[in-house]
């Protein structure tokens, strides 16, 4: 989460200023490196720079309303975590209940 928050804010305040540019993809991707960086998410790199570019590239397809993608990314990224977090409580679950029916009479 915290990469596509990186890499959201740069890339809204990049397209709601300026259309898509290859120099702006360039600029962003090193800027989405070098940011989660500085702000101690070394881990967080790659994705955000990866997300940038698929934002910017998307961006660049659809020049007609392109600040709106990183909005959109956002919303896809925050549904596939709730969808991933319903799933984990959903089969933690199923695990609390298989494991009660698989205990033996007696340590009931």
């Amino acid at each position: 989460m915290s990469a596509m928050l990186i890499s959201f804010v740069l890339c809204l305040a990049y397209l709601v200023f300026l259309p898509f540019h290859a120099w702006g993809l360039a600029l962003l991707v090193g800027l989405s490196v070098l940011v989660p960086g500085l702000i101690g998410r070394p881990g967080d790199e790659a994705t955000a720079a990866i997300t940038t570019t698929v934002v910017m590239v998307v961006a660049g397809l659809n020049a007609h309303g392109a600040w709106k993608q990183p909005l959109l990314r956002l919303v896809d990224t925050a549904i596939g975590v709730a969808a991933g977090m319903v799933t984990l409580v959903i089969v933690d679950q199923i695990g609390k209940w298989t494991a009660r029916g698989r205990t033996s009479p007696r340590h009931r």
